[in-house]
């Protein structure tokens, strides 16, 4: 549907319970928070289901507006959600019951009775601004926070190639309705904790290279974060700290996650499709930024990952 067609279901509907994804970031978090103010601003009964991958970092953003469980007559909303195996654990049991879907992944299953999907935007951010100016909702400073956190980490505060002239163009305009940019930009792009730095030391000792510089490859055993007591909230952009390396045009992330699965995150250059790679591994994602969750072992998933960018060309 279109965002035009989803303001209308929306407007047509009165309860609502909205989803975030797991290790939430802040695209899904400041969607969630701006539509949720922003349906509240029209009369509407909103909650956010909690998350229980939420950390402090971000609580000052959803303070008020979480709910445990949805009430019986909610309408069940996700933002920024690309398929259901991305639910947190306490949303798995709404599988199926998903009402709308609002994304900008172009590898969305599909999942939801109702989605509105925009992949050419930079961050789901985009179009929530724009379904609720398509609902001529008032924005509040509150509200266009929110969405410039949303669109400014999915970008890496612009920096990142799916930057678009419309990206800046709501960038401004959520500046114009009061957001105050500086302190965003200073919490999320400017400030490291001591662990993130022991881990970024870490990972540089370690970085693995292949064909000739131009990919990078980095590995985050569980253990590391029980050792330097690192929060998830910390781990923002760290998909890309390989890529960041000068000639390096292929990034890949590895990370154990508790359960023992392997979460792959690849951030790309324009020579390769970050997307079509992680599709080897059962994932999917943008161009230059995609990923995948692996069930085995650390030494079976970096093989994986090399087979995958030798499937795609890439020889390493």
């Amino acid at each position: 549907m279109t965002r035009s067609e989803a303001a209308a279901w929306l407007l047509a509907h009165d309860h609502f319970c909205i989803l975030t994804h797991r290790n939430p970031d802040g695209d899904t978090i400041g969607c969630a928070v701006g539509l949720c103010r922003g349906l509240r601003s029209l009369g509407k009964t909103a909650h956010i289901l909690s998350n229980p991958q939420f950390g402090p970092r971000y609580a000052q953003w959803y303070d008020g507006l979480l709910c445990e469980e949805p009430a019986t007559d909610d309408t069940i909303v996700s933002v920024d959600i690309a398929s259901e195996s991305l639910l947190p654990d306490n949303a798995r049991p709404l599988a199926g019951k998903i009402q709308l879907a609002l994304d900008h992944h172009g590898s969305n299953t599909g999942f939801a009775h109702c989605a509105c999907v925009e992949p050419d935007l930079a961050a789901c951010g985009e179009l929530i601004y724009g379904i609720l100016r398509e609902l001529h909702v008032h924005l509040t400073a509150d509200m266009a926070s929110a969405l410039y956190l949303a669109v400014s980490t999915d970008t890496g505060c612009f920096q990142y190639a799916n930057t678009t002239a419309n990206t800046l163009r709501v960038a401004a305009e959520l500046i114009d309705a009061g957001c105050e940019a500086y302190p965003i930009n200073k919490e999320f792009f400017g400030t490291r904790s001591i662990s993130r730095l022991r881990l970024e030391s870490r990972l540089t000792d370690s970085l693995e290279f292949f064909a000739d510089g131009k990919v990078a490859l980095c590995h985050i055993p569980l253990s590391w974060m029980e050792e330097l007591g690192l929060r998830e909230e910390e781990l923002d952009s760290i998909s890309g700290f390989s890529r960041n390396v000068s000639g390096v045009q292929i990034g890949i992330t590895i990370r154990e996650q508790a359960d023992g699965q392997q979460k792959v995150s690849l951030r790309t250059a324009s020579c390769a499709n970050a997307s079509a790679i992680c599709a080897h591994l059962g994932g999917g994602g943008h161009k230059a930024a995609a990923g995948a969750t692996v069930t085995a072992s650390y030494e079976e998933v970096r093989a994986m990952v090399l087979d995958a960018l030798r499937a795609e060309g890439i020889e390493v």
